[in-house]
């Protein structure tokens, strides 16, 4: 597995956000302070408004989307969309593999095994490939 740089609670997030060409607004210093605290996680929007809630912080289920996408804009969390209506964020940006159980709500990482990719199609003409998500969905045994 990666190492994450960006849920590293030693980090200087408005550092982290200049860098990154990102404002460091009130509601995002609030979003990224809960969101990268407790170190490499995965997470839902919904899940996030519902944490922070609890925690009395009361932001609007939008403003924490918009600043997912950001986030995830600015390469601060990886976006892994494992259907067409459902997303969840990474704050480990590493390259790295997910299983995704749909009946338990849960998405993580997969062991580092060998994963050949020897025989994935070279790209078109004048592209490149810059990355390879894989999320392995998967549903308990009968």
């Amino acid at each position: 597995m990666s190492t994450n740089t960006a849920a590293d609670t030693s980090i200087d997030l408005p550092t982290k956000f200049r860098s990154a060409g990102l404002r460091f607004t009130k509601q995002r210093c609030l979003i990224a302070e809960h969101l990268f605290s407790g170190g490499h996680r995965h997470i839902d929007a919904a899940m996030l408004y519902a944490e922070l809630l609890a925690n009395g912080k009361h932001l609007s289920l939008a403003t924490i989307y918009n600043a997912l996408r950001d986030f995830e804009q600015h390469n601060l969390i990886r976006r892994i969309a494992v259907s067409a209506d459902k997303v969840w964020y990474d704050t480990d940006i590493g390259d790295h593999r997910h299983f995704y159980v749909p009946t338990e709500n849960r998405i993580m990482d997969c062991p580092d095994q060998k994963l050949s990719l020897a025989k994935f199609a070279d790209p078109p003409e004048g592209y490149q490939v810059t990355s390879i998500d894989i999320v392995v969905h998967l549903a308990p045994k009968n």
